[in-house]
C-alpha cells in the first residue's frame, strides 16, 4: 500500500486492514477457541475476552495457561477462510478475464501475480504452518546462539 501507487485515503484504509479492524465479539471468539481446543476451563486459567489487537484475518487475546504460562492466542476470524478464498477467486478470474479482452496484459503476468498473491494469502490462513515456521525460527537462533538478541514467541 505505498502511497506512491494510491491515494492517500486508500493507503490509510489499507493499513487499517493490517491491524485495526474491529474485533469480533468475544462468544464468537470463544465458540472458535472451543471448537478448536475444547472447553477453555481444560487448557487456560483464563482469556482476557478484550483482544490485544484485531487484524483482518485474526485477532488476539492474552492469556493464562493452567500451567501459569502467559501466552497470547491468535484466533482466525469465522468465517475469514471462505470470504479470502472467494474474493481471491474473483481477483484471479477477474486477471483472466482481463487477459482475455486485453491481451497486452498477459504480457505484464497478470493472472500469474493474482495467483501468487492468492496463494500467499491463504497462507497466512495456515496458522499450524506458521506455527511451524515460528519453532524453525527459534531453532534456527538456538543454534547460532541469537537467543539472547532476538526473541521468537513458542
Amino acid at each position: 500500500s505505498s502511497p506512491t501507487l494510491f491515494p492517500k485515503e486508500y493507503v490509510v484504509e489499507f493499513q487499517k486492514l493490517l491491524d485495526k479492524t474491529d474485533p469480533v465479539e468475544w462468544r464468537l471468539i470463544k465458540n472458535v477457541i472451543e471448537t478448536e481446543l475444547g472447553p477453555i476451563s481444560k487448557n487456560f486459567a483464563w482469556i482476557n475476552p478484550e483482544p490485544l489487537a484485531s487484524a483482518s484475518i485474526a485477532q488476539v487475546h492474552a492469556a493464562k495457561l493452567k500451567t501459569g504460562e502467559d501466552v497470547v492466542v491468535k484466533v482466525q476470524r469465522p468465517g475469514i477462510d471462505a470470504s479470502l478464498k472467494a474474493d481471491l477467486s474473483f481477483v484471479y478470474v477477474a486477471s483472466r478475464v482481463l487477459e482475455f479482452f486485453q491481451p497486452d496484459f498477459e504480457r505484464t503476468s497478470l493472472s500469474a501475480i493474482a495467483g501468487d498473491i492468492r496463494g500467499s494469502m491463504l497462507e497466512e490462513l495456515d496458522f499450524t504452518k506458521e506455527a511451524r515456521n515460528v519453532e524453525e525460527f527459534r531453532e534456527f537462533l538456538a543454534q547460532n546462539q541469537l537467543m539472547g538478541q532476538v526473541t521468537a514467541p513458542k
